[in-house]
């Protein structure tokens, strides 16, 4: 897949947006108090822009500096395929929502369900993710390369959301899990906020009474010592 654009491409997209804002390039160049001949000069496609061009662009049209100078990032333009972006973004949106549907599902029939239908259950929801996962990361391509270019389907090389679509109760279990030991609230609370494996609708951190509510109600999933001082929490 391609990474980058090309200097002559960079140099024909500044172009084109210098053309959308003034009448031609000379205007712009007699605005700017500069020669036709001079800005023709660094927009020659033989070579991305100098730094200094770089920030002049980035100041008058809001253009990325690491796409004047590396070809990074894409570059709005008429060229950009505003479907594609859409069909993408809806793509993701659609594996969210099932996802989160099978995943309540999952939480509301917990405890009528028998050992072989919760592994049925997890093994769909392994899938949905692994399916977020690869749109999101379509969507990501798309935008960093440029809507219009091809995106081809891929292994994923980059999680879009690793972590944080855990639910709390999951949250809890993958940090007990890799304790290897009982934990106290405060440990688990401490340990999802360090890994960012849950986060809170209010970006807040997650604190241990909100830890010990969710441990109650989940009594197949967990047990609590409350002999201990303080108390810990164990995997059934």
């Amino acid at each position: 897949m391609k990474q980058e654009h090309t200097p002559e491409e960079v140099a024909a997209s500044i172009k084109e947006i210098i053309k959308q804002k003034y009448k031609s390039l000379t205007a712009y160049a007699q605005e700017k108090n500069i020669t036709p001949t001079q800005l023709y000069g660094v927009l020659n496609g033989k070579e991305y822009l100098s730094l200094f061009a770089a920030f002049r662009f980035n100041d008058d049209f809001d253009i990325s500096i690491d796409y004047c100078t590396k070809g990074a990032l894409p570059v709005l333009s008429p060229d950009h395929d505003y479907n594609v972006l859409l069909e993408a973004a809806t793509e993701f949106y659609y594996s969210v929502r099932d996802e989160d549907k099978v995943r309540d599902e999952y939480e509301r029939k917990y405890d009528a369900m028998t050992e072989e239908e919760r592994s049925q259950y997890r093994r769909a929801l392994d899938k949905l993710r692994l399916d977020k996962a690869k749109a999101g990361c379509a969507l990501v391509d798309l935008l960093n390369v440029g809507w219009a270019e091809e995106n081809p389907e891929e292994d994923i090389e980059k999680p879009l959301i690793p972590h944080n679509t855990m639910k709390l109760h999951e949250a809890i279990q993958e940090v007990i899990r890799h304790s290897g030991r009982p934990l106290t609230y405060s440990e688990i609370a401490q340990r999802i906020n360090q890994q960012g494996l849950y986060s809170r609708k209010d970006g807040e951190p997650v604190p241990a009474s909100q830890i010990s509510a969710r441990v109650k109600n989940y009594p197949a999933l967990f047990s609590v010592n409350n002999e201990a001082s303080p108390a810990t929490v164990s995997l059934n």
